[in-house]
């Protein structure tokens, strides 16, 4: 790492910092970092690295669910019926409060073990040294003296001091409000980098100074815990549980209605009928209440979040986000390491080379030009390996002569890197590498406000053959690599170019085709070449139609134009992301998708409805997406996509049906009592209600099919739906009431116009049983023959509550005692209207114009994980050879892997291991069981580490994320005076 020994102007912002010389020195014996052993005693001191427990009790968890309109609803019931003396109602009234109540509670429960398993997934991790080795500790146990390594993206989890290491450029815009990020160390903002900002470019080591409650952020936020335990609800879920509410408005209006005439018309307002007008009030209010809507809601998505996370290696980041991603009609895919594998390796035999200069000089200058310990950094790492074999074991002691003085990192503004040495022979050296044409000349395309700029010796000259040769490496699907050095005070030269290969993933072909069929339009987003990405998306059958980034930036009617009917975009940069996703949200109402994995990703992410950080993201992407991929390349985004569909078809089935079912009921019961004055007994009623609600409980376990196109959910035309099919259902209730009696098949005398008790609960069984099969109806995209069959679980629950009403009402006098005949051919009249609500389901659909097919049950996506041997290492045109990706193909380059080993190594150079080598090494404090996470969790305590509070106070506007906020892109060790070579 560079220890950025040059002088740094400070950058301007507030801040009010007085300038003076920061004091970098250390206590030599904190670089070691801590023993567990004490880590486990600072813990007791300094507590957990969060904020304080805003604990949820389990009592008042099951408070709340008798709280809201319907629970008030049915509580209102209860005092009627008590005060009515109508003892029995009032019983079963209060055991339907009580078994929602306590059966919403368990369900939450559950949910909230689903949930707890996207949080244990979702925790923020960092490399810490501990007894002497580096390991991924969750910030939450980070304590006072922890060494740790700070990386370009990563978020800032306590307070810490700068140690070792290159000069931070740090986002603080969160704490400050400040656009231009800031440099650690400085003589202007010191060495403590402060809990909540995010690190934008550099690496370094730092130690932990305060954490929790402790830090600047905790100790001024602690209060936002309160925001954190409150409940998310969907756009979906807020206008389904609106729909509720008209319902029960409504329903009132017609009880009230009802109420007048049979008070002031039929004279029930004597002290022995206002009892009975009273109760059958009572009943409609209780038929129109569907109690269990929001508890199924609720446990549905969470359910499917979990499954989610377990089964498809995606992490929801709240339940709101599982509409995004199943109504996503557009995916902005990144190239690198998500289509294509990242694992770069270099043509040795086709490096192209200008002048004097060898192949063996242009692979030594690239290889001073990158880090050796970067091993996560594909292009670094392809660049070290094609040296290393170049140059066999006396590389490195080549390379050692070359002392350091100081390195410009990549940036994807500026898309090259510069490293300056001094060497005892050549004196001076500066070396660049990047895209070609800007090495060529740091102007090209536009001067950027790097403070380093050039151009080289006969750039005008060379010019056109560089963008010859870099032309034909890209046809033929190479990245490329240009090399320029400086020696002393000489010209800028061009070395040569470096043709790179990133093959695709095996996967990414099927995957997009699946994606495709699934009705979602996938574009490429890249910063490469033009050209490779159109060579690229050819290979994994995506369309060419790919234009430059440079083709977004004009804001014109043409420009949204294109971006809308492209392929995808070339050589963008990060603002170019960002306008391609607001264009295609805003202007065309797409519900957009964006695929990032670093800090420059981040407000690309956060603009889309459905932004998705890609396996080994930088903590900015995660906090700025509403899926977190734990599995490399789109093969997971697929299964994401295909389970949320699954899950909104279980919720639009069971909305569709309960709505349906009250508009029956409300419905019928009305115009019996202003028709024939017939009032069912409130009892049947109730206890229709509560097994409506019951038996519906297992939807969340039914098993679906997603559908083929996106899942938009249009509220209107689900009620328009239930609608049709809850008026449908009455006029064959009502023919059934009107018309049993004339048709003679029955054994019983179903007179309506009396209403005995036989006739009440004969149309209580029918109205129940036809209301039950409903949902077998609403749950088919399609006629039931032809679509997939329920769950055992919904099939038997619905069944067993259909023959337990039909017992009850065979077997009791009080529920009617009818023929045993006469319930079967209740059945069958039910059976027959099951079948033309299906037909007439279809019917609704087809005017509708809602597409009914669905997506097959098992797609190929291939193996998430990626296949290293899949790929030939050969030049597919040249039949050569090209260099082999890494002496060892099992090796890990994840993000995470190469931090621990660069703590590893640095732990080395302090002499951590030797320290610590006598201490016997406990468990960590850090490594609980799963279980026990789970356990913690299900506390409902609702704790935030102290980074992500902040995530609250900045306003995020669609998810709670990190409210990133874009400003200069210069990365670190770069001077802020402007430098002309």
């Amino acid at each position: 790492m560079s220890h950025g020994e040059e002088g740094e102007s400070p950058m301007h912002g507030g801040g009010g910092h007085a300038k003076q010389k920061v004091d970098l020195s250390f206590n030599p014996e904190e670089r070691a970092g801590l023993s567990t052993e004490q880590a486990e005693e600072l813990t007791k001191q300094w507590g957990y690295n969060e904020l304080p427990e805003i604990k949820i009790s389990l009592y008042w968890l099951l408070f709340v669910q008798f709280t809201g309109t319907m629970p008030y609803m049915l509580e209102l019931a209860c005092i009627v019926a008590l005060a009515v003396g109508d003892y029995p109602d009032f019983a079963i009234i209060l055991a339907m409060l009580l078994a929602n109540g306590f059966l919403g509670f368990h369900e939450q429960l559950k949910a909230a073990e689903s949930l707890a398993e996207l949080t244990n997934k979702m925790e923020q991790k960092i490399p810490v040294l501990r007894d002497g080795k580096a390991e991924q500790l969750n910030t939450r146990y980070l304590v006072p003296g922890d060494v740790v390594l700070l990386m370009g993206g990563a978020q800032v989890p306590a307070d810490l001091e700068w140690m070792e290491g290159d000069i931070l450029s740090v986002d603080t815009a969160a704490l400050t409000g400040e656009p231009l990020p800031r440099k650690y160390p400085s003589d202007e903002y010191g060495k403590l980098i402060l809990c909540a900002s995010t690190v934008r470019a550099g690496e370094a080591y730092a130690i932990v100074r305060k954490t929790g409650i402790h830090t600047e952020i905790g100790s001024a936020n602690a209060d936002i815990m309160k925001d954190k335990t409150e409940a998310k609800v969907s756009v979906f879920e807020q206008k389904v549980l609106m729909a509720v509410k008209i319902i029960i408005f409504l329903s009132l209006i017609d009880v009230l209605i009802i109420f007048l005439v049979q008070g002031f018309a039929r004279d029930e307002f004597t002290k022995s009928k206002i009892k009975d007008a009273l109760l059958t009030c009572l009943a409609i209010i209780i038929a129109a209440i569907p109690v269990a809507l929001p508890i199924v809601l609720q446990v549905t998505m969470a359910l499917g979040a979990g499954k989610m996370a377990r089964e498809y290696d995606s992490v929801v980041t709240s339940l709101p986000a599982l509409q995004d991603i199943a109504s996503m009609t557009v995916l902005c895919s990144d190239k690198t390491g998500t289509l294509t594998t990242a694992k770069i390796s270099i043509h040795a035999e086709s490096v192209w080379t200008t002048g004097t200069f060898t192949k063996r000089d242009v692979a030594l200058y690239a290889a001073l030009a990158s880090n050796r310990d970067k091993k996560e950094d594909a292009i670094d790492r392809s660049v070290i390996g094609h040296f290393d074999r170049v140059f066999g074991a006396n590389g490195t002691q080549l390379t050692n002569e070359y002392t350091k003085v100081r390195n410009v990192g990549f940036n994807p503004i500026y898309k090259r890197v510069l490293y300056e040495y001094t060497h005892p022979k050549v004196g001076r050296i500066a070396i660049a590498k990047g895209l070609p044409n800007k090495v060529l000349d740091t102007a090209d395309g536009g001067e950027d406000d790097a403070a380093d700029q050039w151009k080289v010796q006969d750039a005008e000259k060379l010019r056109a053959e560089v963008k010859k040769v870099d032309f034909e490496f890209s046809k033929a699907g190479y990245k490329t690599l240009g090399v320029v050095v400086k020696i002393n005070d000489g010209p800028w030269v061009y070395c040569g170019i470096l043709p790179m290969l990133d093959p695709p993933r095996h996967d990414t072909a099927q995957t997009i085709k699946n994606l495709v069929n699934a009705g979602i339009e996938v574009k490429m987003i890249t910063g490469d070449h033009l050209n490779i990405a159109k060579e690229t998306a050819r290979l994994i059958g995506m369309g060419v139609n790919i234009h430059p980034g440079e083709a977004t930036r004009d804001g014109t009617q043409d420009t949204h134009e294109l971006i809308r009917h492209a392929s995808g975009f070339a050589q963008v940069l990060p603002k170019d992301k960002r306008e391609v996703v607001l264009v295609l949200r805003n202007i065309f109402n797409q519900v957009c998708g964006m695929t990032g994995d670093g800090v420059n990703d981040a407000p690309a992410l956060s603009a889309a409805q459905c932004g998705i950080a890609v396996d080994d993201a930088t903590d900015a992407a995660k906090n700025a997406a509403a899926i977190i991929l734990t599995s490399p390349g789109l093969s997971a985004i697929y299964s994401a996509v295909v389970e949320s569909r699954r899950i909104f078809r279980k919720l639009k089935a069971y909305v569709t049906y309960r709505f349906a079912a009250t508009i029956q009921i409300v419905i019928v019961l009305t115009l019996l009592i202003f028709i024939s004055n017939c009032a069912l007994n409130p009892t049947f009623v109730i206890i229709m209600a509560l097994f409506n609600d019951i038996t519906m409980l297992p939807i969340a376990y039914d098993v679906q099919q997603a559908s083929a196109t996106p899942e938009v959910p249009v509220v209107w035309k689900m009620l328009t739906l239930s609608f049709g099919l809850g008026v449908a259902e009455t006029i064959c209730s009502l023919i059934f009431a009107y018309g049993a009696k004339p048709s003679g098949i029955f054994m019983g005398d179903f007179p309506v116009e009396s209403c005995p008790k036989e006739s009440q609960a004969a149309i209580w069984v029918q109205m129940f049983i036809a209301a039950e099969l409903l949902i077998f109806v609403t749950r088919a995209p399609k006629l039931m023959i032809f679509s997939i069959p329920p769950s055992i679980a919904l099939l038997v629950s619905v069944l067993v509550g259909c023959i337990v009403v039909s017992l009850m009402a065979g077997l009791s006098s009080y529920f009617g005692s009818l023929e045993a005949v006469d319930i079967i051919i209740i059945w069958v009249y039910n059976l027959i209207i099951f079948v033309i609500m299906d037909f007439l389901k279809v019917g609704f659909l087809a005017y509708f114009d809602e597409n009914s097919e669905v997506l097959p049950d098992s797609e190929e996506t291939g193996s998430v994980s990626d296949k290293p041997n899949k790929h030939a290492h050969k030049d597919l045109e040249h039949g050569t050879e090209v260099d082999n990706l890494a002496a060892n193909p099992a090796e890990d380059f994840t993000r995470q892997s190469m931090s621990l080993n660069r703590l590893d190594a640095f732990a080395e150079k302090v002499g951590a291991p030797e320290r610590f080598s006598t201490m016997e090494r406990p468990s960590r404090v850090g490594r609980k069981s799963s279980a026990g996470m789970m356990r913690e969790s299900l506390a409902l305590s609702g704790r935030m580490s102290v980074a992500h509070s902040v995530d609250v106070a900045s306003g995020a506007e669609v998810r709670p994320s990190f409210n990133l906020t874009s400003g200069s892109l210069r990365p670190a060790n770069v001077p802020a005076a402007r430098r002309k070579y």
